[in-house]
This record gives C-alpha cells, structure tokens and sequence, in this order.
C-alpha cells in the first residue's frame, strides 16, 4: 500500500491533523527528508501553507520557485493554504514599520489574491483555501484516499479547448495523433491537461466532447 510521505521538518499542528485524519481511513503515513513539497502521495505533491506563510512566500517571491520544482517533479500538484488574509496580514503588521497602513493594506491585498489568480490561471496547480487546519487535512487525507481509485477521468477542459484543437489540427484524429509536449504548446494547455487529451482521446473507451 502507498504512503503518504511527510517531511521530516514538518512538525505543525497541520501535519499532526493529517496524521489523525490518515490514521482513520487507513492511509499509511511516514516521515522522511523531502526535497520538494511537504506532502507527497504518489505523483501528487501537496505545498501546505497558513495564509501567513502564504503571504511571506508571495513577498519574498519564494512561492514561484517551490511551484516551479514541484512542476518538473510531480504529474498532480496542489497548495493548499489555510486561513485567512486578515489573519496573515495582522500578523504581518506587527513586524512591519509604515506610515500608511490603509494604503499598505491594499497594495499587500492585492499582491495576495492576485497570487493565487496567478496560481489558478498560469500554472498547472491546483489551489485550494481551506477556512481550518483540520479542513486543509480533510483535503489531503481525501486525495490520498481517492488517489489510488481507478475511475474515469474528468476532461472538461477537453471541451473547452475543443475549438482551438480543432481549428489548429483539423480533427480528432489528428488532435490524437499529436504528442503531449506539442499540445503544451498551445495557450491554457499544460503538462497534466496535454496527456490526458492524448491518452483519453487514444484510449478504446467511447469519448463524447
């Protein structure tokens, strides 16, 4: 049976939840040095984070680079944050000296919410805001549990994109002769999306879009 493997830093009260959670659905768990992410189940990669450490990741611009490795490493990858802005952003302004804070207040709401539209538009994670730790746990133990099950792929995005597949290669046969990589060449499509177009569309199982 998989495991979902922790890092061995992570010592939070999250990480202490999703023991909790795991334990009860029978999901092994174990801690070990990771390199990438803080959570990692199979090929999916979980970067949990308060809307704290959120925060501080956009400011210091370290969140691009932690989703850039996750991207190369793993096929399915999610960041999850828990918490909420008033929150990160009063504990930010204590240690921050300002002669406006109405003003800094804007300019950092922004910088947040405008990373996570960045997150769901520019990038192939995934992001999900949980009110709670024990929420965002919910969430990770239910992936993992759900991982393993062999059901049908959800392609939405298939439909979506059906117009410019079809304008760029002409029909469904082509768009399924055509490779991974060179899909993720087209605007919206990225590394996850481009392979389950090709292996849907290659499989022997009836697909209507």
């Amino acid at each position: 049976m998989n495991k979902l493997l922790i890092d061995s830093r992570e010592n939070s009260e999250l990480t202490e939840s999703i023991i909790t959670k795991c334990t009860e659905m029978n999901i092994p768990v174990q801690k070990e040095w990771l390199e990438i992410g803080d959570y990692v189940f199979e090929d999916v990669c979980f970067e949990a984070k308060s809307s704290f450490d959120f925060l501080q990741s956009v400011m210091n611009k370290r969140l691009w680079n932690q989703m850039d490795n996750m991207d190369r490493a793993y096929d399915n990858n999610l960041v999850i944050v828990h918490g909420s802005f008033i929150d990160a952003y009063n504990k930010w302004a204590k240690n921050v000296k300002t002669k406006s804070f109405t003003n800094q207040k804007r300019i950092i709401k922004n910088k947040y919410y405008g990373a996570m539209g960045k997150i769901i538009l520019d990038t192939d994670c995934n992001l999900i805001w949980c009110p709670t730790e024990e929420n965002a746990a919910q969430v990770i133990a239910v992936v993992c549990k759900m991982k393993p099950i062999n059901r049908d792929v959800y392609i939405p995005r298939l439909i979506k994109h059906k117009k410019i597949l079809i304008k760029k290669y002409g029909s469904i046969m082509e768009i399924g002769e055509t490779s991974s990589k060179e899909l993720q060449e087209i605007d919206g499509i990225g590394k996850v999306l481009a392979n389950r177009i090709v292996d849907s569309l290659n499989s022997e199982n009836k697909l209507v879009i």
